[in-house]
């Protein structure tokens, strides 16, 4: 019979074998490529935002993308076997590829022009000068790449080497633990020779005859040979005291280890908040005024002189593509147009227009009077927010090129502004309608 603490005793064993079961059929390589996806683009952000929106291209950024992968995988639950230094520098290269030569020329044509898509993508590489760029910058990173998962498959082997499967890559505690294992067992054969000078080795067939195939003597060897404690001279080993007592104690590399993560942190935090800082600017409401008018626009849309109307002429690129380099605009290239606003404000007849009433019929009469007329056209009586009158129209011309246009018009006594936003992109509309309102509601005489 089996007394009380002989059954907890094997209640205990069963549960155990019963969470290891449970654990490894959670385990699985699909699970663990997934998640090695997952945080190696993880691992990509400072690498991106550096190059970006830093403008520095830091490929040693690119190492700490092994170790992205290795924790996404680990987290994820994928099997640790010996295929997982291979799974990391494959995922790895994959992912530094997918970096360079997809996600940094999107963000990068997000970042120019707002918007994403193939053909801006297709449009960037069109350009020799970028395609050679970006393709020294992969090569680079590759190398890098390769480096650091180097380091890291190099530190997973030796653990698996060990039989160790709760694999960790901050491993202070563990060499330590691991050194002192081996010291014990293997410094003893080298005190029976006293074999601790290169003159007196002992020779590979005496040291080989102390093992007697034992695999955990073995491996101990092997390992006092990598921390550079045992050393091999003139086809002898021979043990090192030196090597043995020249150790980082565990409290400073736990200090270096911590000071290591805060700059890394403190990196990635800053680097968000500098691109946070950048978008929040782009659309920042800047204030215009010539002692006669004020209103606001959206920083994002850039200011010139180059154009025939009067006031204040803006443009920007909001969904079609902007010219690359010194890239050349074929003639009738609709698509390489940004979209523009013009502003401006001129005084009227009095004796044709008294009332906001008189600028929608004049505009009704000029608009119909034109040779190909707007298959849209659509207008609105209202006040403004500042308690201008303001006349609201809409054009969208479906012919070639397309055009979709807003033509605001707000009346003062004997002055009339006008807040004329229009692009050949139809995918503008919403964006244009927005920044019009924005403009118009912001308007007033001082």
């Amino acid at each position: 019979m089996k007394n009380s603490n002989e059954k907890e005793e094997e209640s205990s064993l069963v549960k155990v074998n019963e969470e290891e079961k449970v654990k490894k059929v959670k385990e699985s390589y699909l699970l663990g490529l997934i998640g090695g996806i997952i945080g190696g683009l993880i691992a990509t952000i400072p690498w991106i935002l550096m190059y970006v929106y830093g403008n520095m291209m830091l490929s040693a950024l690119s190492i700490i993308i092994a170790a992205g992968v290795f924790y996404g995988y680990k987290i994820f639950n994928g099997k640790i076997t010996k295929k997982l230094p291979i799974i990391i520098v494959i995922e790895s290269i994959l992912l530094v590829a997918l970096t360079t030569l997809i996600l940094i020329p999107a963000f990068y044509v997000h970042k120019e022009t707002g918007m994403v898509s193939i053909e801006a993508i297709k449009t960037l590489y069109a350009n020799e000068e970028f395609t050679g760029a970006i393709a020294k910058d992969a090569m680079i990173a590759v190398l890098f790449t390769i480096f650091g998962s180097g380091a890291i498959t190099a530190t997973i082997k030796n653990k698996l080497a060990n039989g160790e499967e709760d694999i960790n890559l901050s491993n202070t505690e563990e060499i330590a633990k691991i050194k002192k294992d081996s010291i014990k067992k293997i410094k003893p054969i080298f005190e029976k020779y006293n074999a601790f000078e290169a003159e007196h080795g002992i020779l590979k067939d005496e040291i080989k005859a102390e093992l007697k195939d034992d695999v955990e003597l073995k491996q101990a060897l092997n390992n006092l040979k990598s921390y550079g404690i045992v050393k091999s001279s003139k086809g002898r080993l021979y043990y090192s005291n030196d090597a043995e007592n020249k150790q980082i104690t565990t409290k400073k590399k736990d200090k270096s280890k911590v000071v290591s993560i805060v700059i890394a942190v403190i990196f990635v935090i800053t680097m968000i908040g500098v691109v946070a800082y950048n978008q929040i600017e782009n659309v920042k409401p800047v204030e215009v005024s010539d002692g006669v008018v004020n209103f606001e626009i959206d920083s994002s849309w850039e200011e010139f002189t180059d154009m025939y109307n009067s006031g204040w002429n803006y443009y920007k690129y909001i969904n079609s593509i902007a010219p690359i380099g010194n890239e050349v605009i074929e003639e009738g290239d609709y698509s390489k147009y940004p979209a523009y606003i013009n502003i401006s404000y001129y005084p009227v007849d009095t004796s044709a227009i008294t009332k906001i009433q008189d600028v929608q019929d004049s505009m009704k009469e000029y608009i119909t009077s034109l040779e190909s007329a707007p298959e849209i056209y659509e207008e609105e009586i209202t006040t403004s927010k500042n308690g201008y009158d303001l006349l609201k129209l809409k054009m969208q011309f479906s012919r070639t090129p397309e055009q979709v246009e807003y033509a605001y018009y707000l009346l003062k006594g004997d002055t009339l502004a006008c807040v004329d936003a229009y692009s050949f992109n139809l995918e503008d509309n919403e964006a244009l309608f927005e920044i019009v309102n924005n403009i118009v509601d912001s308007f007033k005489w001082e």
